[in-house]
């Protein structure tokens, strides 16, 4: 059975199926039942893989029932190993169906007369406490072995009533006088109470524990002012108020009280790392004057020794986190603020991390100032200390993290006011290009100032320009591989604002091509295709395709060199002959589309089930789909000339009612290209929907093409059509696609293609189909393939930063591979979804799934081949929210019955009935996943499950002829 339904958990039909699930349980089970300890062993460590492998309740519940058979018949030794297993495998603690059971043989073992065992015990039922809370005979058997006679059998307990306390209100409550007791009593060693003392934190169910808990530990800081007591009790404390809320004034005000008044250092550390997490709550929390206090606590530490230079900077950690909120900004933004001054003094410190911290601080005051358009007092100093940080941090290998936070401090100062931008590229070309790898900065360090660069570079035109004789230089001088990408990558940026290439910037990046490896030579091709200098990027991918030794690897620079001579023959440049400019145009066009049709063929043989390339083959499919249609539109645009209407045109006028059509075919061609622009733009926004991890740049790229897509069909129905006028006017809106250099060229294409639109017709007058307004349209197409429009390949294209996946399991499944599912006649087919979502290394780093949407589709045995949907294709969904990545869906379908088919969606919420009139024979169940976002978006990404039902009549039921 596991088995089967596993074998439905693959990906989206691009790979080869997972190993079956059901065969790995039975090894690992073989392994529990074999005599050698060694092999129980490593079967037990092995289950948490398998839980991740397999994350299904079915397999968890099986898995963790043998699991707790072992743990109550087996040894110490084996317990220790399940123990571990359950606090690994936490996530998936609450997929098990048999809890009762599961919690009985677990327990057993409390009554065992060793107290190791019933140690391992409490703290196994502590790391499960997640999906039994409330048992109450696990409470009592905590509280007991409380007052057990053994150490371990109590340190257990107190670890099993922490974990218990975190999430049972109830144990909570019940169990703080008897903490409270414990920890006061003078029978209880000194260790114990300190291991009490966080059980504490959790008593923030109701007002009166609360106040009971704050009296406790208030009375503990008197009473035992050890070092140790006095950590853990601020620390309940803290942790304790961050839960109530109510309770963080008055314990930053007692957190200042010991900064300012305990003279061990210890102590002053620890309150201000309580501080720092206090302040992470928000600093609307703090009392009014909290950070004066903060400040005037730190003020004498500048002139002390090292000690306090590690106070200071810890302070300013606080103050760094306080300057987040507008709050703490708007407050000291004034000329003569304690918190200016104490950053001002602090930013010409000798020590480095006080420095950056305190500039930091200060860029932040400004760039608020900035944004709320408030004059910023002491810019200059700021501007003057961060160019002189840079200067001295570019020196050292060590101070490489700083000098990332000054750079990066810089990048917002220049964001928020764009007036500085000059400045800082001076200060930071200069420090990259005065300096030389052997005395100066190292290839760490160069990399940073040219990232630096790029991203100051695309906030403006022309902004990176007055360094592109030092770029040249720095090229010819620099030994370090990354260094000449990164340099490469900024003279791309520079040309990409209209400039052309000349001579010099030509062999200087033809030198270093010659001189680098393979992997360099692919990302200085990827940056120049992102930036629209496709020759470049054409020149290399063709001199790296022979090089590689894997054949998806070569299809893959195959259709990356096809792509890009695509778009070198659509920016060429026409001939000097007048009036071939249409005809080349054209050329150019078919050339380039010619190559697309290739490339997505190379992109398809370098597929693999690890890398499908969807984005890449389906972008490149959409470019060559709109260059098809614009090409098509040119020769529709030459048949008013060449095609002069027919005779019979005034009684097609009169048929049709239609005062176009006495121009003759044209109409109908030009109102087709409107349609296919129009079909191209849909498919751009579903192209949009499926890209759930594509960066903002890539989106915003997609948008623009988009867009492009639906202005010229505009333009096409403004001379065409009487209804586009309309249309166009309410799309008239302002062009944004971000400050990167390459999306300011695609929107000063949408200007231009706006610009270049026929002029509306009054509503009174009669629209015609003249030269003029053709031209509009044949000079609108002229500026989408001609050199102006340099299509910058979005990031997307070429990596994927975020990876997100979402696989289904469709039950039941058939016996046999490839028949379909036998459902009896007027019977009910209950369908359960099961899914997993699966991350990368970086997981929701642009945006995180808030829900799954579940469709499921049901085609009758005469639509199962039909694309078009109509009244017989039944649909329905559910949106589930994934609990720890895993989520799940009941339907209920009824197919085949004598007059309807009834689709029930089975859930606690919903119970919906479609009724469609159709008769036996087999249906195509199709189930389909989409992710909302926390923004309520939906992205079309997930995979599609198909499912043959064939319904079937009994035998009983037959009628004899």
């Amino acid at each position: 059975m596991i088995g089967m339904r596993m074998n439905a958990f693959n990906d989206t039909g691009l790979g080869e199926p997972e190993q079956d699930a059901n065969t790995a349980l039975i090894e690992l089970d073989k392994g529990l039942r074999s005599t050698k300890i060694g092999e129980q062993c490593e079967a037990i460590v092995r289950f948490p893989r398998l839980f991740e492998k397999y994350p299904f309740p079915i397999l968890i519940n099986s898995s963790l029932l043998k699991l707790a058979e072992v743990f109550r018949t087996g040894s110490n030794f084996l317990r220790v190993w399940v123990l571990r297993v359950c606090q690994q495998s936490e996530k998936h603690l609450d997929k098990i169906l048999n809890v009762d059971e599961f919690v009985r043989r677990i327990y057993s073992v409390i009554h065992s007369n060793d107290p190791v065992a019933r140690a391992l015990t409490l703290r196994t039922l502590g790391s499960v406490a997640g999906i039994i809370p409330e048992r109450q005979q696990v409470h009592h058997s905590i509280r007991r072995s409380l007052d057990s006679h053994d150490s371990v059998e109590v340190g257990a307990a107190i670890y099993a009533a922490q974990m218990f306390a975190a999430q049972s209100k109830l144990f909570a409550v019940s169990m703080c006088s008897k903490i409270s007791d414990m920890i006061r009593g003078q029978a209880t060693p000194a260790s114990m109470k300190l291991q009490l003392i966080p059980i504490l934190q959790y008593m923030h169910h109701d007002t009166f524990t609360a106040s009971m808990v704050n009296e406790l530990c208030m009375e503990l800081l008197g009473s035992y002012p050890a070092v140790e007591f006095v950590r853990v009790t601020l620390s309940a404390l803290s942790t304790l108020a961050s839960a109530t809320l109510i309770d963080v004034p008055q314990q930053v005000a007692l957190l200042l009280r010991y900064l300012q008044d305990d003279p061990r250092l210890t102590i002053k550390r620890h309150a201000l790392h309580l501080l720092h997490s206090l302040a992470r709550r928000g600093a609307h929390l703090w009392p009014q004057g909290a950070l004066n206090n903060l400040i005037e606590s730190t003020t004498t530490l500048l002139q002390d020794g090292a000690g306090n230079k590690d106070l200071l900077i810890r302070t300013l950690d606080v103050i760094e986190v306080l300057s987040q909120s507008a709050v703490t900004c708007d407050a000291n933004r004034e000329e003569g603020n304690p918190l200016l001054s104490l950053c001002v003094n602090a930013c010409y410190s000798p020590d480095p991390f006080i420095a950056v911290k305190a500039i930091t601080i200060l860029a932040r005051v400004a760039c608020y100032c900035y944004e709320e358009n408030l004059p910023a007092y002491g810019i200059q100093d700021v501007v003057s200390c961060l160019e002189s940080l840079i200067v001295l941090l570019a020196l050292d290998d060590k101070y490489l993290y700083q000098l990332k936070v000054c750079l990066r401090s810089t990048v917002k100062l220049c964001q928020a006011q764009p007036s500085h931008c000059a400045i800082f590229v001076d200060a930071i070309g200069s420090t990259l290009f005065n300096t030389h790898a052997e005395g100066g900065q190292s290839e760490k360090q160069a990399l940073a100032l040219c990232e630096a660069l790029g991203a100051i570079g695309s906030l403006g035109e022309n902004t990176l320009l007055p360094l592109l004789p030092d770029i040249l230089i720095k090229l010819e001088q620099t030994v370090h591989v990354h260094t000449k990408v990164m340099l490469c990558t900024l003279l791309f940026q520079m040309i990409t604002g209209g400039y052309e290439w000349n001579s010099e910037c030509l062999e200087a990046v033809e030198e270093v091509i010659k001189n680098v490896d393979g992997w360099a030579k692919y990302r200085i091709a990827r940056s120049a295709a992102r930036y629209g200098h496709h020759t470049i990027a054409t020149q290399i991918f063709r001199s790296l395709k022979e090089t590689v030794a894997s054949e998806q690897l070569h299809f893959w620079l195959c259709g990356l060199e096809l792509v890009t001579k695509a778009e070198s023959f659509l920016i060429e440049k026409a001939g000097e002959i007048e009036g071939r400019e249409r005809i080349h145009t054209v050329e150019k066009l078919n050339k380039a589309i010619a190559r697309y049709a290739s490339a997505c063929a190379s992109l398809k043989a370098a597929s693999t089930p690890l890398r499908s390339l969807q984005f890449a083959s389906e972008y490149s499919k959409l470019r060559c789909e709109f260059l098809q249609a614009i090409v098509q539109l040119l020769h529709s645009c030459r048949s008013l000339c060449t095609a002069p209407p027919p005779a019979i045109t005034c009684t097609v006028v009169l048929s049709t009612k239609d005062d176009l059509q006495r121009y003759g075919r044209v109409t109908n061609q030009l109102r087709k290209s409107a349609q296919e622009l129009k079909n191209c733009a849909e498919n751009y926004q579903k192209l949009y929907q499926s890209a759930f991890d594509a960066d903002p740049g890539s989106l915003i790229n997609i948008r623009a093409l988009q867009e492009i897509c639906r202005l010229l069909a505009n333009s096409i129905e403004r001379v065409c059509s009487s209804t586009g006028i309309q249309t166009h006017q309410q799309n008239e809106v302002n062009f944004n696609f971000g400050d990167t250099v390459e999306m300011r060229q695609l929107a000063r294409c949408c200007t231009e293609l706006r610009r270049l639109a026929p002029s509306c017709i009054d509503e009174k007058k009669t629209t015609t189909l003249n030269h003029s307004r053709i031209n509009c349209l044949v000079s609108q197409v002229m500026l989408l393939a001609g050199p102006k429009m340099r299509l910058p390949i979005p990031r997307y294209y070429f990596q994927a930063l975020q990876a997100t996946s979402v696989k289904l399991s469709v039950s039941p499944q058939p016996r046999v591979l490839g028949e379909p599912v036998s459902v009896p006649q007027g019977s009910q087919l209950a369908l359960k979804v099961e899914g997993v979502l699966r991350h990368g290394r970086r997981a929701s780093l642009y945006r995180s799934v808030a829900a799954v949407c579940i469709s499921i589709s049901t085609s009758p045995p005469s639509k199962i081949n039909s694309d078009q949907k109509d009244s017989n294709t039944n649909e329905l969904q559910q949106t589930v929210t994934p609990h720890r990545d895993f989520f799940a869906c009941e339907f209920l379908l009824s197919l085949g019955s004598p007059g309807t088919t009834t689709t029930q969606c089975v859930s606690n919420t919903t119970n919906v009935n479609n009724n469609v009139n159709s008769s036996g024979g087999q249906y195509q169940v199709t189930a389909s996943a989409s992710i909302l976002d926390k923004d309520g978006n939906v992205w079309k990404c997930g995979p599609r499950s198909t499912l043959q039902v064939r319904v079937h009549e009994e035998p009983a039921k037959r009628k004899l002829p």
